[in-house]
């Protein structure tokens, strides 16, 4: 762990089922009242910072951490390339499993709280009580299922060529999770930086900018309360459909000339510093 990385602090002992309630939706009103009782764990706390899970946790006896409230971002690198994974509340997660230093391609993985964050530690002793229901288990299977659907969803908004539909698609799968309709819009209250956006999206983060300053003149994207962030009432019809490129809407129309040359500034001198080796 780095010298100025924030410190783990345990915090107290929570009961699973009270803290993230849709863990027992498929238990009965009998099981649930039993397991609420048994279920229990130890919660951590984490500060905004930077960190480094192998410090924290050696991952013994550990079968993961549940995430009860707050806001990671998992980065990844490879070379000087890097794209973040966004984790909220209800994510398993392992990050001790750090498979970076032995692979053919070396990668590095780090992790940023930029909200304080409480963990719950998932112990062989609660494995050794939910096996009693057999629903729990499921669910966090579905949880771990979850989550690796989200990250080919992000892999596939890296896919899309232009940043602005990047950064839409983006924020309308986060207001869908996060969001909250208000006479205004869509409320996505998650603070996401400009430069947390560039790593969610697998861009250059002045290429962020000015997307997002583009998409404001269009009243699509705007800062909400907090640093937050508000979404017009309805996601754009090139996103809703992405086979109707032809048809997409005006107030889109001219971004990706602009992001085309900028991102391909960028692809030009990774390629031309990759020919020089």
């Amino acid at each position: 762990m780095a010298p100025d990385s924030p410190e783990l602090r345990h915090v107290e002992r929570v009961r699973l089922l009270q803290a993230d309630r849709s863990l027992g939706s498929g238990l009965s009103n009998d099981e649930l009242a039993m397991a609420s009782r048994y279920a229990v764990a130890d919660a951590v706390a984490l500060a905004r910072g930077k960190y480094a899970p192998r410090a924290l946790f050696d991952g013994k006896d550990l079968l993961g951490l549940l995430v009860l409230d707050g806001l990671l971002i998992r980065q990844v690198a490879v070379g000087d390339r890097h794209c973040g994974e966004l984790v909220g509340p209800g994510a398993v997660l392992r990050p001790w499993d750090d498979f970076g230093q032995i692979a053919p391609l070396p990668f590095e993985v780090s992790w940023r709280v930029i909200q304080p964050t409480r963990l719950a530690q998932l112990d062989r002793r609660f494995l050794a009580t939910i096996v009693h229901w057999p629903a729990l288990i499921e669910t966090f299977t579905a949880r771990a299922t979850e989550r690796a659907h989200t990250l080919a969803f992000n892999v596939a908004i890296h896919c899309l060529r232009h940043v602005h539909l990047r950064l839409l698609a983006l924020l309308w799968h986060l207001a869908d999770r996060y969001g909250r309709v208000i006479p205004e819009g869509t409320h996505v209250p998650l603070p996401l930086s400009h430069a947390d956006l560039a790593e969610l999206v697998g861009a250059q983060r002045p290429s962020v900018s000015v997307a997002l300053k583009r998409l404001a003149d269009a009243g699509l994207v705007s800062r909400g309360p907090e640093n937050t962030w508000l979404l017009s009432h309805e996601p754009p019809s090139e996103l809703r459909d992405m086979r109707a490129r032809k048809a997409s809407t005006a107030v889109l129309a001219g971004f990706g000339e602009a992001e085309d040359a900028e991102e391909d500034d960028h692809e030009e001198g990774f390629e031309r510093a990759v020919a020089r080796g």
